[in-house]
C-alpha cells in the first residue's frame, strides 16, 4: 500500500500544474512561459524602433526642407544686397524699423535695360505693412508728380532714380509724403515675369481691351500686345503688358489702378497652398533681377507675417493731382487725407478710383460739351469721367468751337472740380459767375488741346 499510495502521491504532484492550468483558463488567465515573454519583449522594442525612425525621419525632412529654404533665401538675399546702390548712402536715409511694429518700403518697378547703368524709376509704389494686423496699404506715385529732387532743384519725381539711384530715390519720396521710409525693394521686368510664371500664372478680370506694341516691347515678335477683355489666366508677358500700357484717355492713373489690380491678385494667388512652398525657389530665381536693403531674417519675418494675406487685406489708393505740363501737381488735401489713413492703419475708403477724394464721384453730375470742334473729343472725356465713377448726363457741342484749353466749370463747388481736373490729363478750373450756362453740378468744355492728350497718354515708356 506504500507503494500505491507513494505513487498516487507522485501522480497528483504531477497532475496539479495541469489542474492549475486548467483552472486558470477558467478565470481567464494563462500564464505565458518565458520563452513567448521574450518574444513579446522584442517585438515591443520594435515597434518603438520603427516609431522613433519615423518621427526621426519626418523631422529630418521638416528641418531639411527648413535649411533648404533658409538657404535658398540667404544666396537670394546676398545677391539683392550687392546689386547697384544698396550701400551705405541708402542706409543713411532708410529709417531703422522696431520688430513687429508697422513699416514702410518703397518699391520700384524699372524699365532699366541690360546696357543701361541709370533707369528712371517706371512704377512708384510706397507700401506700408502690419505684420500684427496682417494688412498692408499700397500708395501709388504718378511717375510725373512734381517733386523738389535734393540737389536737382523741381523735376518728375521718376528722374531721381537716374540722377542718384536708390538713395536719392528714398529721400526724394520721403520728402513728398513726409513719412520715414523703413525699406528699399526694386525689380525690372524679367524679375517680374519670373514670379508670374513661377505661380503658375495670375487671374485678372481685364476691364478694357489692351493692344499696345510700346507696352509689348518685352515681348518677342510682340507676341504679348493684346489682351481681350474679360477674366482670364495671364502669364508673366501677357501680365507685364497689363501692368505697363498707359494707352488710354487718362495714361498713367489707368495703368495704376491696373497695377494695382494685379498686386492684390497675387496675393491671391500666393496665398494658395501650393503657392507657399515655392516661395523660396521663386525669390532664389528672382534675385539677380531685384535689388533691396532687406535682410535674409526682414524676408522671412514679413512672408510669414503675410503669407496667407489676401486681396481683401490689401488697401490701394493713388495720388491724385492736376496735369499742368509736364508735371502732375499733387492734391496736396487729398495727399494728407491718404497719408493719414495710411500711418494709422485706417481704410483708404475707395479713394484709390482716379478722381476720387473726400467727395464720392457719383454724387457729382457732369455735363460735357465739345468747345474745340474735334471729333469724339467730348465722347472720350465722358469717358474718362464715367469711367471714374462721375455722373455724367449731357454730352454735346458747345456753342462755339473757339475754346483753346479745356475748362472745368463750377458753379458753388470748387472742390469737385478740381477732382475732375485731376481725372482728365489737361484741364483747368474755373467759376462761372454766370458766364456759363449748365444745370449740373460741374460743366466740363474740351477744348483744342484735347489734339495733345495722345502725348500724355503715350509719352514715354
Amino acid at each position: 500500500m506504500g507503494r500505491h499510495s507513494g505513487n498516487r502521491r507522485g501522480m497528483r504532484s504531477a497532475d496539479a500544474p495541469t489542474r492549475s492550468r486548467r483552472a486558470g483558463r477558467s478565470n481567464g488567465i494563462v500564464e505565458r512561459s518565458p520563452r513567448m515573454r521574450v518574444h513579446r519583449e522584442r517585438r515591443r522594442r520594435l515597434v518603438k524602433r520603427i516609431a522613433l525612425g519615423t518621427v526621426l525621419v519626418v523631422l529630418l525632412a521638416v528641418v531639411s526642407s527648413g535649411a533648404w529654404a533658409y538657404y535658398q533665401l540667404h544666396l537670394a538675399g546676398q545677391t539683392m544686397n550687392r546689386q547697384p546702390g544698396i550701400d551705405e548712402s541708402l542706409s543713411k536715409v532708410l529709417e531703422k524699423r522696431e520688430k513687429r511694429q508697422p513699416f514702410t518700403i518703397l518699391f520700384l518697378g524699372s524699365d532699366q535695360r541690360p546696357w543701361e547703368t541709370d533707369a528712371r524709376a517706371d512704377t512708384i509704389i510706397v507700401a506700408r505693412v502690419d505684420v500684427e494686423a496682417n494688412k498692408v496699404w499700397l500708395l501709388s506715385i504718378p511717375r510725373d508728380t512734381r517733386a523738389e529732387i535734393p540737389g536737382h532743384g523741381t523735376q518728375k519725381i521718376n528722374a531721381a532714380n537716374f540722377y542718384g539711384g536708390p538713395s536719392l530715390m528714398v529721400e526724394t519720396v520721403r520728402d513728398l509724403l513726409g513719412i520715414p521710409i523703413n525699406h528699399y525693394m526694386s525689380i525690372d521686368f524679367t524679375g517680374f515675369q519670373h514670379v508670374v510664371d513661377a505661380v503658375g500664372g495670375v487671374w485678372i478680370d481685364v476691364d478694357v481691351e489692351i493692344d499696345d506694341w510700346k507696352a509689348a516691347s518685352h515681348s518677342p515678335g510682340l507676341r504679348a500686345k493684346r489682351i481681350e477683355p474679360g477674366y482670364q489666366l495671364l502669364d508673366g508677358e501677357h501680365a507685364l503688358t497689363f501692368v505697363r500700357s498707359r494707352d488710354f484717355p487718362d495714361a498713367d492713373f489707368t495703368r495704376m489702378k491696373h497695377q494695382q489690380q494685379f498686386f492684390k491678385a497675387l496675393a491671391d494667388q500666393f496665398a494658395k497652398a501650393g503657392n507657399v512652398v515655392k516661395v523660396p525657389s521663386i525669390v532664389r530665381g528672382m534675385a539677380e533681377y531685384m535689388s533691396t536693403d532687406m535682410s535674409v531674417g526682414d524676408m522671412i519675418e514679413v512672408g510669414d507675417a503675410l503669407r496667407d494675406i489676401g486681396s481683401a487685406n490689401i488697401e490701394t489708393a493713388t495720388l491724385i493731382g492736376e496735369w499742368r505740363s509736364p508735371y502732375v501737381w499733387t492734391d496736396q488735401e487729398q495727399k494728407e487725407f491718404l497719408i493719414s489713413a495710411m500711418m494709422e492703419g485706417r481704410s483708404f475708403e475707395d479713394t484709390s478710383t482716379v478722381g476720387a477724394g473726400v467727395i464720392d464721384p457719383a454724387t457729382v453730375s457732369v455735363t460735357v460739351r465739345n468747345g474745340a470742334g474735334i471729333e469724339g473729343s467730348a465722347a472720350t472725356a465722358a469717358g474718362i469721367l464715367r469711367s471714374a465713377g462721375y455722373a455724367v448726363g449731357e454730352v454735346g457741342n458747345a456753342n462755339q468751337f473757339v475754346y483753346e484749353e479745356t475748362l472745368v466749370v463750377y458753379a458753388t463747388d470748387r472742390e469737385a472740380a478740381q477732382q475732375i481736373a485731376a481725372a482728365l490729363p489737361k484741364a483747368r478750373v474755373v467759376e462761372s459767375r454766370g458766364m456759363y450756362a449748365f444745370t449740373s453740378d460741374i460743366l466740363v468744355v474740351v477744348g483744342k488741346d484735347y489734339a495733345t492728350w495722345d502725348e500724355v497718354s503715350s509719352g514715354d515708356r
